[in-house]
């Protein structure tokens, strides 16, 4: 799957997502610098949520989340500047739409990747109206059980829409013993398409984790402060663990390779330093012909490869060779 000029897959690069979220607390230039300070810290993409109050709560039912999630909105003119921000220092700009208005306004200012939150899994008719767009689709599946993904799966396979999967606990903060890591590789296995990782531990470790397991997209929320208003604020990272958390991801990548086997450059220069020959454990004369109590094995490996041993025995030597004495073919 592509997302702007990077391919999302298993074996590429891993793309690192700045969760938002509502970390800005409905506050445009908290926003603008969440974005400026991400960016600073390496991270391919920002992603914020869409938030129009009756999407998510009834007046009625729940007015105090009602109206908080009024704090947290941003109109459409106020997305298109954060849009625009976010290409000016080089991110992606995605968010997560809640429902049809939230999708629409997201797909009318040129939004090209959805994120599909845990809790709206079992929305389909969501699924199904952001699937029909045919971009670039990111699912997240907290609370979820296989049969809920394999749903979801169907729903947007028939749209023919690109997606991953993101492995997620939808706890808040996450126990390091509930991450479940190993469900990245099950999840592989089971919809063969690439997956990734949305946080919510404290803490960097399990991200990295993550990707050492293979893990395609590492989603974190970010805050400038944990200190700040807000749910979300204490289990997200700071300027400072994000940079850290981008910095340690590219060093795992690094080290993870290709899944080949071989000597590497590194390697080379102690390939004989650190391997054997087979040379002699007496006096031997020229022409006897050679026993294998006469050998022995020893550092560098800048005789004859210890592979030999048995081929050597049995062999005539051609000259003096005194006890200690790496052997070489033009001896025989």
């Amino acid at each position: 799957m592509k997302i702007g000029k990077y391919d999302v897959d298993i074996g590429k690069p891993v793309y690192v997502v700045a969760e938002a979220g509502i970390n800005h607390n409905g506050n445009m230039e908290i926003a603008k610098e969440m974005i400026e300070s991400s960016a600073n810290c390496g991270v391919n993409a920002i992603k914020f949520q869409t938030i129009i109050p009756e999407e998510l709560f009834s007046e009625t039912l729940n007015p105090e989340w009602y109206n908080l999630c009024k704090k947290w909105s941003f109109t459409k003119k106020q997305h298109v500047e954060l849009k625009k921000h976010a290409q000016k220092n080089g991110l992606e700009f995605f968010s997560t739409p809640l429902g049809k208005k939230s999708t629409k306004l997201l797909y009318d200012i040129g939004v090209r990747t959805m994120k599909i939150a845990s809790g709206e899994v079992t929305n389909h008719e969501l699924i199904e109206t952001v699937a029909k767009l045919k971009l670039p689709m990111i699912i997240s599946t907290g609370m979820t059980t296989i049969s809920e993904i394999a749903s979801v799966v169907e729903i947007v396979k028939k749209e023919n829409c690109p997606f991953i999967l993101l492995h997620c606990n939808s706890s808040y903060p996450t126990p390091i013993e509930d991450a479940n890591l190993s469900t990245i590789n099950f999840l592989q296995k089971t919809f063969g398409v690439p997956v990734g990782y949305s946080d919510h531990s404290i803490g960097n470790e399990v991200c990295l984790a993550a990707v050492s397991l293979g893990g395609c997209m590492i989603e974190k929320h970010f805050t400038l402060n944990k200190k700040m208003e807000g749910p979300d604020q204490k289990l997200s990272s700071d300027p400072k663990e994000f940079s850290e958390l981008v910095s340690k991801i590219r060093m795992i990548e690094k080290s993870l390779g290709t899944p080949r086997h071989g000597p590497t450059k590194s390697e080379e220069k102690f390939k004989n330093l650190m391997r054997k020959s087979i040379g002699t454990s007496t006096n031997i004369q020229s022409g006897t012909k050679i026993k294998k109590s006469m050998l022995s094995v020893f550092r560098p490996g800048t005789g004859i490869s210890p592979i030999f041993l048995d081929t050597i025995v049995g062999m005539t030597i051609n000259k003096n060779v005194k006890k200690g004495t790496l052997l070489l073919w033009d001896m025989f």
